[in-house]
């Protein structure tokens, strides 16, 4: 009686060890699969995000708009980055659609900004928002976990006096940005 039993716990237990590590072979089968779609989308938001770098900086140094003018193209833009957005919401994490779908907001009213203390405050403001939406897109997309991989497994040690210069305005900028 208890060979009997021993025999069936040792079925049951076979079945449930067999029943996880197939559940944990389909799991890697459809990750691989979706992070690959994942990158492609998030590298086309990339894209569609560093597209607004040019219409944010027309928009705050170009006098030949008319403010109807200003806000057709922020609606535009905001349109084109928000339709993507839609079609693409199954695969897209909703802080970062948040984050994108803000980045142009209140852009066609710094040329009319006065003051010009306020007015380099909402450019840094933008340009901080361009730059965060950025980083968090590399961040969700994997790609920036997979370029710290490379620098690791490659040991590469870029020198010369632009990444001096590049990397001292880098660590410049993280001070600034603790301070804020």
């Amino acid at each position: 009686m208890e060979t009997a039993i021993i025999g069936l716990l040792g079925v049951l237990i076979g079945l449930l060890i067999n029943e996880h590590f197939r559940r944990r072979n389909r799991i890697e089968t459809y990750s691989s699969h979706i992070f690959d779609k994942r990158v492609k989308i998030y590298e086309e938001l990339y894209s569609k995000v560093s597209d607004c770098s040019s219409i944010i900086s027309d928009l705050i140094e170009n006098s030949k708009y008319s403010k109807e003018e200003r806000h057709e193209i922020v609606s535009i833009a905001v349109h084109n980055i928000a339709e993507y957005g839609d079609n693409n919401s199954f695969y897209l994490n909703e802080h970062i659609v948040v984050q994108y779908m803000t980045l142009m907001i209140g852009v066609e009213d710094i040329y009319y900004i006065e003051s010009a203390d306020e007015k380099e405050q909402e450019i840094q403001r933008v340009w901080k928002h361009l730059r965060d939406t950025k980083k968090m897109i590399k961040k969700e997309s994997g790609i920036e976990e997979l370029d710290k991989l490379f620098k690791s497994i490659t040991q590469a040690k870029h020198k010369s006096y632009i990444i001096d210069y590049y990397n001292e305005l880098e660590k410049e900028q993280r001070k600034r940005e603790k301070k804020q």
